[in-house]
Parts: C-alpha cells; sequence; structure tokens
C-alpha cells in the first residue's frame, strides 16, 4: 500500500471525524512520516481540505448515489490526485483501490476504482460546474456558498470572486530576530528565500531555520505587531487581551525592548503555549490566564495601548486553516460578534486617557470587523478613530483597513485603532 496515501486518509480521518485541527493532526503525521513521503502527505491533506465542497461535487456528477464516511473520502483522495497533482492515472487509481480495502469490502473497492476510472477521463479539463453564477463560484473554489453571499453583500462580486480565487504562495514566512539577509539564509540553512515588505522577514522555502533566532509568523500577524508597537510610548504598558500562542506579544517585546508587555488568554493551557514562546525566543512578558470580557479593577486605565485581537470565524487564515470551510457556519457569525463585543467592550477600560486601543481580527466579513467598531464607537464616546502608522502598506494612515491576499500579498486580517481622548 502506498504509504503517502496512507498516511493522508488517517490524517483526513481525523478531521473529517473527529473535527481535529489540520496543522495540528497533520503535524503529528509528519513527525512519523519518512522524509520522502511528507511532501506528498502534506499536498494531499491541505489539498482535499481546500476543496472538499468542490471534490464531493464532482464525485456526485459520477455516481447514482452519493457515498458516505470513508468510502467518499477514498473518492475525494483519489480525484484530487487526479485533478491537481501530476501523478499518473493508473497510480492514483491502483494506490486509491488498495486503500480502499482498508474498508474490509470488496464492492467498495469496486466501486471506488470503477467511480475513478470514470472521473480520471476527463480530471484536467472538467467543467460540468452549476450553471448559476454564484452557486458555480462556491463550488470551483470550494467556498461555503453562505460565506460567499457574504462576501459578495461586503465587497460586490468582481472582488469576491478574487478572494475566493487567490492561490497564496506556498513559501513560509519566517522572521528572524538578528540582522539577517536572504543570501545569508541560503548559505547558512541552504533554504531558497525571498525578501518581503518587512527587514525581519523572509518567505523560504525548502529547510526552515531552527532554533532561538528564527521563528514562522505570517505577515498579517507581523503587521498588527507593527502597528501596535508603534503607538507604545518610551517605557510604555501594553496589554495583549487574547495573546495565545504568543506570536503577537513575543514580536512586539522584540520591536519594544523597552515596553512593559503584558499578555492574557482564557484558557491555562493556551497561557501556557505563550509562555513556551517566550521563553523559545527569550523575551520577558507578564503572562495571565484571565476572562477578558470580565472587568478587572485592577488594571483600569492602566494600559497606553491594548491590543483585542479576539476570536473570530477565521475566513483570513484559509491558506493554513482549510479545516474552518468544513465547520463554520452561518450561524457561528453572531455568536463570534456577542463575544467579539464583550472583550472589546470590557477592555476598552484598560485604556489610558490618550492612549489607543487596536481591534483586530483574521477574517475578512464586516460583521466581525467594521460593524463591531461602529457599533463600538456609537457607544464609546470617549473613543474616537485613530491611526495606523505602517508605512510599508495601504493601511498607513488609515483609521482601520482590511489587508486582503490578493491585493495586499498577505492573509486577510482587519485592524482599527481607536484614540481614548478622555
Amino acid at each position: 500500500m502506498n504509504n503517502a496515501f496512507l498516511k493522508s486518509f488517517q490524517t483526513l480521518r481525523q478531521v473529517y471525524d473527529e473535527r481535529a485541527f489540520s496543522a495540528i493532526a497533520l503535524n503529528k503525521t509528519l513527525a512519523n512520516c519518512k522524509n520522502q513521503d511528507k511532501a506528498l502527505v502534506t499536498k494531499i491533506v491541505y489539498g482535499v481540505l481546500d476543496n472538499d465542497l468542490r471534490l464531493e461535487y464532482v464525485v456526485s456528477r459520477y455516481v447514482r448515489k452519493m457515498p458516505k464516511g470513508d468510502a467518499l473520502l477514498f473518492l475525494k483522495i483519489g480525484v484530487y490526485c487526479l485533478m491537481e497533482l501530476s501523478l499518473p492515472v493508473y497510480t492514483v487509481v491502483n494506490d486509491v483501490a488498495e486503500l480502499a480495502k482498508l474498508s474490509g469490502d470488496k464492492r467498495t473497492v469496486g466501486f471506488v476504482n470503477a467511480t475513478l476510472k470514470s472521473v480520471a477521463q476527463r480530471a484536467k479539463d472538467f467543467d460540468d460546474y452549476p450553471a448559476e453564477e454564484v452557486e458555480r463560484l462556491s463550488v470551483r473554489y470550494s467556498y461555503p456558498l453562505w460565506a460567499l453571499k457574504k462576501l459578495i453583500n461586503d465587497y460586490g462580486k468582481e472582488t469576491a470572486e478574487q478572494i475566493v480565487s487567490y492561490v497564496p504562495d506556498n513559501r513560509t514566512t519566517v522572521r528572524f530576530a538578528e540582522p539577517m539577509t536572504a543570501e545569508q539564509i541560503e548559505q547558512r540553512f541552504g533554504a531558497e528565500a525571498e525578501n518581503t515588505l518587512f527587514e525581519d522577514a523572509f518567505r523560504v522555502k525548502g529547510n526552515l531555520p531552527s532554533g532561538t533566532i528564527a521563528t514562522v509568523q505570517s505577515l498579517s500577524s507581523m503587521a498588527i505587531s507593527r502597528i501596535c508597537a508603534a503607538l507604545i510610548p518610551q517605557n510604555g504598558d501594553f496589554l495583549d487581551c487574547c495573546a495565545a500562542p504568543g506570536g503577537k506579544s513575543v514580536y512586539i517585546k522584540q520591536l519594544r525592548p523597552d515596553a512593559n508587555v503584558t499578555s492574557c488568554d482564557v484558557h491555562a493551557h493556551r497561557a501556557e503555549l505563550i509562555s513556551s514562546y517566550a521563553e523559545r525566543m527569550q523575551v520577558s512578558l507578564n503572562i495571565f490566564c484571565r476572562d477578558m470580557t470580565e472587568y478587572d479593577q485592577r488594571w483600569k486605565a492602566s494600559f497606553d495601548a491594548v491590543l483585542c485581537d479576539v476570536p473570530c470565524s477565521g475566513f483570513g487564515v484559509l491558506d493554513n486553516r482549510p479545516d474552518i470551510k468544513l465547520f463554520r457556519e452561518n450561524k457561528d457569525i453572531s455568536e463570534l460578534m456577542k463575544l467579539q463585543y464583550a472583550i472589546l467592550d470590557n477592555c476598552c477600560r484598560y485604556v489610558k486617557p490618550g492612549g489607543s486601543l487596536v481591534y483586530s481580527t483574521c477574517t475578512v466579513f464586516d460583521n466581525e470587523n467594521g460593524q463591531n467598531v461602529r457599533k463600538f464607537l456609537n457607544a464609546h464616546h470617549e473613543f474616537e478613530a485613530g491611526s495606523i502608522s505602517l508605512v510599508q502598506t495601504a493601511a498607513n494612515g488609515q483609521s482601520q483597513y482590511q489587508f486582503l491576499p490578493h491585493k495586499d500579498g498577505m492573509q486577510g486580517f482587519y485592524v482599527a485603532v481607536l484614540t481614548r481622548t478622555l
């Protein structure tokens, strides 16, 4: 049996059946994979998850009755490999049929084998998508219909299509705590590297550097950190309200070593993640396990800048969390908005007069972003729109900004800066 196909199936099964986080499940699998299988396993796992809706639709065009469970997963793996990877057809069909033997049912093996042979005849040029335009876009780009409709409402159809059709760079963004150049990275670590808009961050391909001098962090996350760092006065106090796993807090402390940085998370195990991150990167943070929807009188007007990087639907980071598209539902948005506003409404009281409140998410929906900010400003007249300082981007000078992959070359984060005037 093809080991890469087996490992991919086992990982995907955890995600579909147990709702495991794709990145965590995949990392555990890769730790027990042969080096020659790792790239293919990664492609299949992320590829199947990212294309789930489309793969299921393609399967539906070739069967009389939709299979369920493992049988459907066998077919999704096979269809993805036939449509998107440069593997020989006979290899894919045979290896997936062999994989289907795990079902213990000869009929399932025969069904999978016959279906994949049919799909293979036109896999590379399949275009039998729904006729209705919005539904077609949803299926073609495997983007939930409810979410696509929200994008169209927020941005218009043209921009919505650009968002859902964007194919991200497969390089990993790494930043360094010491001065480094792309040439030095290539010489020192044997990894291809290219510069980014931030001088301490590089897109790398190949063997990633390890140790305490480097860490993986997206450009959008770095952008939020830099926006916050610019708002902290000399020797100022900063609060990161929903900080786990700690990337932004750590980077802010590295950018502003004079600042007193406090980091919080509601869950103890996630607060420990912040501590581990800070220790690895050799920075000192004040870390608390705290529910940031509950007021703490001791922190009243204590911080020069407060970041509310709130829990959100995550539709701005689908490139590394494709499982979000599988399980997130439209009804979740209203509940998330209540939590987001509760955190913002509470933590604004920790900002000193003249200080700054930063609201951030990693999603692209106005409900969770601009709508929350507008509601907040209508209710809190002691705050007004502030100004973003990030000269490398189009966000510079704006009071709020939505980063979009196709436009800004980074994940879909939202940020708003609010100033406390009273």
